[in-house]
């Protein structure tokens, strides 16, 4: 009998643990407190999966070069997401009608959405601080550092980069946003593949939500 990577246990825990979480999201009073505790509890398990299982080897610290690619990379994606989120809402609306496209938009912001519009400082600041830190860290580690290192020895690249990005756009709960959070995701896979350095999609990943954040702080 084959012995079971330890690698994947930490995934099963993460996901189940996660299903949890989402679950109890709809027990707990919805106040800023409790969903900004939520949101800091799935990166936080993220992010020790993530770093428990990552390869230390390609965990190095970028130099000049990787840390540009990797802010380059992250406006591409930004671009790549811009059009095809667009896209999508342009076929849902034809589809579904405009209305209701607002209605899941509005669901989709989820718990970011309603602590980006906090009038506590604490609340929005310490959102802020997660989507531009914490979400890259804890995300890149689980879904490129652990899935996709564990996935590659199996399966091969290609088919790992992919698995992981269906699995990164699913567990983001979207329907008019799931193709660009796949797309996203495999971009950043292929990055990661192409680098060998999980830093590189981590430094991608914080630029694209940190220009997420500036056109919404802009209104655009």
């Amino acid at each position: 009998m084959t012995d079971v990577d330890p690698r994947s246990w930490w995934a099963l825990f993460v996901l189940v643990t996660l299903g949890l979480i989402s679950f109890a999201t709809n027990l707990l009073p919805p106040t800023e407190e409790a969903q900004l505790g939520l949101v800091v509890l799935q990166q936080a398990l993220f992010a020790l999966a993530g770093g428990a299982g990552r390869l230390r080897k390609k965990s190095t610290l970028p130099g000049k070069n990787m840390f540009g690619w990797g802010i380059s990379a992250g406006f591409g994606i930004y671009v790549v997401n811009r059009i095809t989120g667009m896209l999508s809402q342009r076929i849902a609306t034809e589809l579904l009608g405009l209305e209701m496209v607002k209605t899941l938009l509005q669901r989709e912001g989820g718990s970011a959405g309603m602590l980006l519009n906090s009038n506590k400082p604490l609340i929005f600041f310490g959102i802020v601080l997660l989507l531009i830190l914490g979400a890259p860290l804890g995300e890149e580690l689980f879904f490129r550092g652990l899935l996709l290192n564990l996935w590659q020895e199996r399966y091969g690249t290609k088919k790992a980069i992919f698995f992981s990005a269906l699995t990164f756009a699913l567990l983001h709960f979207y329907l008019l946003q799931f193709i660009p959070v796949l797309i996203a995701g495999i971009l950043l896979g292929l990055l990661y593949a192409h680098t060998k350095n999980i830093m590189v999609p981590i430094i991608a990943h914080s630029t694209v939500n940190s220009l997420v954040l500036l056109t919404w702080l802009l209104g655009l």
